[in-house]
């Protein structure tokens, strides 16, 4: 297959057997598909196309599905798609990601020609996902120096890579010229370089391992590199982790956890004031994600996590479930099962992570789960029913 090329999908609507909920999976469960990285904008703004990536033709490629036809359009062909990191733009016109860790490329949804935006240098590697301001006019990303290079294909090589202390830089990118300029770098892994909405001066970005021996995850700089500044000092015990920027610049929220206990913390850090709130209380979820103007919140259940070192230090029960949080009733109710693995899967450590988030209409939850064969696209409706609950 090659770009250009349609593929009619047959969706299977069925209904959650615990909260009633209408799941309709919308890829084959027989081919490896998946959505972006929960924060990266993958629906039109009226809901009406979906951005994922699919493995139809033996390499994961990008498709574009028109939702109520249930067709899907090929974007990008051949091997090496960064398929977690790439977007949507503002206007629904074009779309942008990384190719072998190396080209960011801009593709036009019309007429799907490619625009070489930027190219990492010789001596670096394109890593992770790079996120776009607002206005998507420019991004921010993480390179890391080629001689420290190593493909992070397992949670082994994950907790390795961390005491490598790898040379990273932060950089921006203008997405018309694709001048680029350093905000900040270190020898440590540095890692989730969000723009704060409608406030390009502030970046948001973590120092990445395992997350009970990192000295503090989450981090902010200014555009310019200056006032270098910690979100969070670590209590003893507590790992942070899965931070996101409200879309409407609001605030900052992530997930706090202490060693030895079940449930997490929803905290919001107001970088106005340098305020952390604990919000509520949660069950034990990986991602989070809100909608726009953060009043719910979309978490998915998970187990043990392996990004962590001492695992029996924070062991905890597997949870099934994607919750919806309403954060003015400070309550929660089960939206459905995502029932997935979390197993890495073709040498990938995300594939299989549900990675929810809201459609545009707050109706609805798009996640992925390989709880049917290989990982594929789900959306899930708010139940009618709600039974909320208090952790």
């Amino acid at each position: 297959m090659a770009k250009g090329m349609r593929v009619k999908l047959q969706y299977e609507v069925s209904r959650d057997p615990d909260t009633g909920a209408e799941i309709t999976r919308l890829t084959p469960p027989e081919v490896t598909c998946h959505r972006n990285y929960f924060y990266q904008k993958c629906f039109f703004n009226d809901g009406s196309h979906l951005l994922f990536a699919g493995e139809f033709d033996g390499n994961w490629n990008y498709y574009l599905l028109d939702v109520a036809n249930a067709e899907a359009i090929q974007l990008t062909e051949g091997a090496g798609d960064n398929t977690f990191g790439g977007f949507l733009s503002p206007d629904d016109k074009s779309f942008y990601y990384v190719k072998n860790d190396r080209t960011l490329l801009e593709v036009d949804l019309k007429t799907l020609v490619e625009r070489e935006v930027y190219r990492v240098a010789d001596d670096w590697v394109g890593y992770g996902t790079w996120v776009a301001n607002s206005d998507c006019t420019k991004l921010v990303g993480i390179e890391i120096a080629k001689s420290d290079w190593t493909p992070l294909n397992d949670w082994k090589i994950f907790h390795d890579f961390f005491h490598k202390g790898p040379h990273c830089r932060l950089l921006r990118v203008d997405l018309k010229t694709g001048a680029s300029a350093v905000i900040h770098e270190d020898r440590k892994w540095l890692g989730h370089p969000i723009y704060r909405p409608f406030d390009d001066n502030t970046v948001a970005f973590c120092h990445e391992g395992p997350h009970d021996l990192v000295d503090a995850r989450m981090w902010m700089v200014n555009e310019d590199g200056s006032n270098v500044r910690k979100v969070k000092e670590h209590a003893a015990g507590e790992s942070c982790t899965h931070e996101f920027w409200v879309p409407n610049g609001s605030a900052l929220v992530y997930v706090s956890y202490l060693k030895g206990q079940q449930g997490r913390t929803i905290y919001s850090y107001n970088p106005d004031n340098g305020s952390n709130e604990a919000v509520m209380q949660m069950p034990a979820c990986s991602h989070l994600m809100s909608n726009f103007d953060g009043t719910l919140l979309v978490g998915d259940g998970s187990g043990t996590p392996v990004d962590v070192k001492d695992t029996s230090g924070y062991t905890i029960d597997n949870d099934p479930y994607l919750y919806v949080f309403d954060v003015a009733k400070k309550a929660y109710f089960r939206v459905a099962r995502h029932d997935t693995s979390w197993a890495t899967v073709a040498n990938s450590r995300q594939v299989t992570h549900p990675h929810p988030s809201f459609t545009p209409d707050d109706r609805a939850v798009l996640f992925s789960s390989d709880k049917d064969g290989k990982p594929a696209l789900y959306i899930a409706k708010l139940p009618q029913q709600r039974d909320y609950l208090q952790a």
